[in-house]
């Protein structure tokens, strides 16, 4: 097992990780000409000459550095003059405090980097949204190191199993993050958070797919167990298959989070509540805070207790070719192991639709 860990530029996330089975720590300045997929306001601030200084400590503590530059749309500034003169300036930097890989999303930005920047590794993020044998293929031939594959098949293990059979690269899944099973506005958000967290964009006042999917996710506890998340417990079901790398997500955490979730994974153990291991998007943590005074923060308890044997269901079932409402495990097990309180739940419900009640006006 590799683990893949989130930094929010703390130096002291570093003290007593030493010699654990991380292969590296990713990050990104809160603004550059790239971008990527957190918003700016949303990631701790970290200047240049501090994150160098991060980036030496993580080297030094045995781990390689990813810097994240995984933005999925650019608004065309990448074909300017400008906009390739601070690209390059970017990556020069990038190569100056010995990063080690890149993750990156946009298929012409690997090329230039493949092409001009050798030394750097590229990780190919999980918003290229990579989801068939051939288009994996495609992307190791533009040059790609590693594939995160695409949230919605981390249960898929008929699919995982034939494309580490048929793809010679390394593959890595996002353990944790709680995003919606098929999530009809994971593009969209996507686009949202890059031009939130570039140098040439602009962070809007309210993020739509945030409010909506947390009010799915209140008005449906399902929705928690649906998400794609994978326990630390269950690692080795995927191990057997031939995944080895695993990425937890978590950049906008503390360090005493970020330690505890990784700790967790290290030894294959959950807490009571599998939900303080979950990064899950909520509108506290979006862009800009005084849009959601009126929503308050639900607190979620997911009994691991009654998580155990939940991923065996998955090995011989494909939830990409059956709809969750035939099926029907989830919403079982969710009727056991969420419990939240419904007081606070009934009043975070009604905080997040006239939030979005009032955003619809025209």
């Amino acid at each position: 097992m590799q683990l893949n860990v989130p930094t929010n530029w703390d130096n002291n996330l570093l003290a007593g990780l030493g010699g654990l089975p991380i292969l590296s720590f990713y990050g990104r300045l809160q603004l550059d000409v790239i971008g990527g997929g957190r918003p700016a306001a949303a990631v701790p601030y970290v200047g240049a000459d501090a994150a160098r200084a991060h980036i030496d400590l993580v080297h030094k503590s045995g781990y390689e550095f990813n810097y994240v530059l995984n933005s999925s749309c650019l608004g065309n500034i990448e074909y300017s003059s400008k906009g390739r003169h601070e690209l390059k300036q970017l990556l020069d930097w990038l190569c100056e405090v010995k990063v080690d890989s890149v993750t990156v999303s946009i298929p012409y930005l690997i090329e230039i980097i493949k092409r001009n920047y050798p030394q750097l590794k590229i990780s190919a993020s999980v918003f290229s949204h990579i989801d068939s044998i051939d288009q994996a293929k495609m992307y190791k031939q533009l040059g790609v190191d590693e594939i995160t594959i695409v949230q919605s098949y981390n249960r898929n293990v008929k699919f995982l199993r034939s494309l580490i059979k048929q793809v010679d690269c390394n593959f890595q899944i996002i353990v944790n993050n709680a995003c919606l099973f098929g999530c009809p506005y994971r593009r969209y958000h996507a686009n949202i958070n890059s031009h939130s967290s570039n140098s040439h964009g602009e962070a809007p006042d309210f993020d739509y797919p945030v409010i909506s999917c947390s009010l799915a996710r209140l008005s449906y506890p399902a929705e928690l167990i649906k998400s794609p998340w994978i326990r630390p417990e269950d690692m080795s079901y995927y191990e057997d298959i031939g995944l080895s790398r695993f990425k937890l997500s978590g950049r906008t955490k503390n360090t005493k989070w970020l330690k505890n979730a990784i700790l967790a994974y290290i030894k294959r153990k959950s807490p009571d509540n599998f939900a303080e291991l979950l990064s899950i998007p909520n509108g506290f943590g979006s862009i800009k805070r005084k849009n959601y005074h009126n929503a308050p923060e639900a607190e979620l308890f997911i009994d691991n207790s009654e998580l155990d044997e939940f991923i065996e269901y998955f090995l011989n079932k494909d939830c990409q070719k059956t709809s969750c409402n035939a099926c029907g495990h989830c919403m079982e097990v969710a009727k056991r192991a969420v419990k939240t309180d419904d007081i606070i739940t009934k009043q975070a419900i009604a905080g997040y639709t006239d939030l979005l009640e009032k955003q619809f006006k025209m």
